[in-house]
């Protein structure tokens, strides 16, 4: 009878707390005098409108395992086209966006093949297992002046607030610049933006920042039919241990109009460069020059060959100074001495003189990290990056350190990659000894696998990567828990016209579904790449792409970003607080619950890290996994390649 007792006590509690109030929370655009309910076992609760964000809709309701959320107008009720599901015990739903089926999804991450080489500040802008959302208010007349003529210049269009909302997050800032982004991309009637914050608040005493930036950029991706490449292509880089940029996708919004689905990169800035080279330590004084490569033909190229010493000769299309850094002495008059004179000292190296680890030879004195160069290298060379640094000698940027006056090689835009706007097909199978253009020359590759030592290196790089990742049996998955996350959000995007008169694209659900995973034979997928590419290279390099690799060694060197904006060290303490990083500490409501707000500069951040359902804490409270590493990450910041 005791245990009975008992049983019945526990069961009653348990159904208690099922029965519990839960706090609903959704993004959505009413209009009019429209308003947002949530509809739990037939009942509709009216949601407020939340003091943190008009578009956020919050409110209490009792507990289902069904629930949908409504559009209210009098005594009518438009609820979603989709029915959502509650995990039992769940207090809180996060933020939540009207007329999309989940939040958070599972997605399979990319196996860390290598500990990265640099100290990297992980953030949730290489979130892979949500779509965020960004609302801007922006001045209509510069807005419309770059919709009309994204080709001209114009000044930057004044952003007076912008919100970037996640499931357990808001940013808010205000005074920041929007202008047309890429070269290319401006041909289409969709365009991408650049995003500066505190462009117009230029008497901050703090900067504003979004996890760790200054800049970002949105891609529209209007080349890539499957919007996953470039996202999958930066996730294979951190797996890879290189230092890279990081991208995550997010729904835009500008004066209460739908611009459609993006992704959020990273851009060049002095905040970039401290955040994936020096651990977020943005007082760090030696970040130097960054310079950024291009090509405009198969004749003019940012190859990085020595031409002399005359300035002229290394035009600014091809190096192009893209950030100062801390280098005081650095002005538009004298940039190109710079470039021409790493070239001069890349044209001196020894290729031959490096033996071992031990002896790196003399390449290791003008480039700070041999490893960091052939990671970027194998991945360019798996990916098929036809118009990237080996290929076409483009869309690279090189970062100098001044104190030791030695580079670092960082590439990207990878929407062209995975067979997208191949010319050469055999790219895919090709050995790596002739990935490269007939006539070209390449003296920061050359001098790498023209070494013994360092080919060999190489192809033990390329090995790694391929047992760990580099397969279809690993990317597949994740390509199929990619298309549940986004299909919603490409037929969404799809449906809504570019605002300038460019082309126009006509990509459709399915192209997008066999841009992943198909297996067309017109249109080669993601899939189809990578299972060729790896097959190819298991021929020619004589290996089995099975992982039988030892367990990698503890990785202790990261660091990441807390709710309060703090910079935390893999120990656990606090390398740099937030009254150091621009970011002060308030309370505020989020809108789901009780939160954090931090200010940063102009902005503002709101942070909300409770009563998330367990398959969303599963998600969004990842562990930093590298190796033997967990850092376990109590403030819901997302580590997930």
């Amino acid at each position: 009878m005791k245990l009975l007792a008992i049983s019945a006590l526990v069961s009653l509690a348990f159904n208690g707390a099922l029965a519990a109030d839960v706090q609903y929370s959704v993004i959505a655009f009413p209009t009019g005098n429209q308003n947002v309910g949530v509809s739990v076992g037939g009942k509709t609760v009216q949601l407020q409108k939340s003091s943190v964000h008009p578009n956020i809709f919050s409110g209490t309701a009792p507990f289902g395992s069904s629930y949908q959320y409504v559009i209210v107008d009098g005594q009518t009720n438009t609820p979603e086209t989709t029915t959502r599901k509650l995990a039992d015990g769940v207090s809180s739903t996060g933020n939540e966006f009207f007329n999309r089926s989940q939040t958070v999804y599972d997605i399979p991450a990319l196996p860390q093949a290598f500990n990265p080489v640099y100290p990297t500040l992980f953030t949730n802008l290489s979130s892979s297992n949500e779509i965020a959302t960004i609302i801007m208010s922006v001045n209509a007349s510069q807005l419309n002046a770059y919709n009309e003529d994204p080709k001209s210049e114009h000044k930057d269009a004044e952003i007076t607030e912008l919100a970037y909302i996640n499931s357990k997050e808001i940013h808010q800032f205000q005074k920041a610049g929007l202008k047309t982004s890429g070269q290319s991309t401006k041909d289409f009637s969709k365009q991408s933006w650049a995003i500066e914050l505190d462009k117009y608040n230029k008497n901050a005493t703090e900067k504003s920042l979004l996890f760790g930036r200054t800049t970002l950029k949105l891609r529209a991706e209007e080349t890539d039919a499957s919007f996953a490449r470039e996202k999958l292509v930066f996730d294979m880089l951190a797996a890879s241990g290189a230092a890279t940029l990081s991208g995550s996708w997010v729904r835009v919004f500008i004066n209460n109009e739908a611009y459609g689905l993006f992704l959020m990169i990273d851009d060049a800035s002095t905040h970039f460069i401290d955040d994936v080279l020096h651990g977020g330590n943005w007082k760090y004084p030696y970040t130097g020059v960054t310079f950024k490569g291009n090509a405009l033909s198969d004749d003019e190229e940012g190859n990085l060959v020595y031409e002399g010493n005359d300035t002229s000769k290394y035009s600014k299309d091809l190096y192009k100074l893209e950030d100062k850094g801390e280098d005081k002495t650095v002005f538009k008059n004298n940039s190109q001495e710079i470039i021409m004179e790493f070239t001069r000292r890349l044209s001196q190296v020894n290729a031959s003189d490096a033996t071992d680890a031990q002896h790196p030879g003399s390449i290791a004195n003008l480039i700070d990290s041999p490893e960091n160069t052939l990671r970027h290298l194998a991945i360019n060379f798996l990916i098929g990056s036809w118009d990237g640094f080996w290929y076409q000698a483009s869309n690279y940027y090189l970062n100098q350190d001044m104190n030791s006056k030695k580079w670092t090689l960082i590439t990207y835009d990878f929407d062209e990659t995975y067979g997208n706007g191949i010319e050469n097909e055999k790219l895919n199978t090709i050995a790596y000894q002739n990935y490269s253009r007939a006539g070209s020359q390449r003296p920061l590759v050359e001098v790498f696998l023209n070494n013994t030592y360092y080919a060999g290196v190489f192809e033990d790089t390329l090995k790694t990567i391929v047992k760990r990742f580099f397969k279809p049996s690993i990317v597949d998955a994740r390509l199929q828990a990619w298309y549940e996350m986004l299909k919603e959000d490409i037929v969404w995007t799809r449906s809504i016209a570019g605002r300038s008169s460019g082309e126009k694209t006509s990509f459709t659900l399915q192209d997008f579904q066999s841009g992943l995973l198909g297996n067309s034979s017109s249109t080669i997928s993601i899939s189809q790449w990578v299972t060729k590419r790896s097959a190819a290279l298991t021929q020619q390099l004589n290996f089995q792409d099975n992982d039988d690799l030892p367990a990698l060694p503890a990785y202790t060197a990261g660091t990441y970003l807390d709710a309060n904006g703090n910079v935390i060290s893999s120990n656990g303490s606090t390398a740099a607080s937030a009254s150091n990083t621009g970011t002060s500490n308030g309370s505020s409501n989020t809108g789901t619950s009780n939160g954090n707000s931090n200010n940063a500069g102009s902005g503002s951040t709101t942070t909300s890290t409770t009563g998330m359902s367990s398959a969303q804490n599963t998600a969004s409270t990842k562990q930093i996994s590298m190796g033997a590493l967990c850092l376990a990450v109590s403030v819901t910041v997302l580590f997930n390649f």
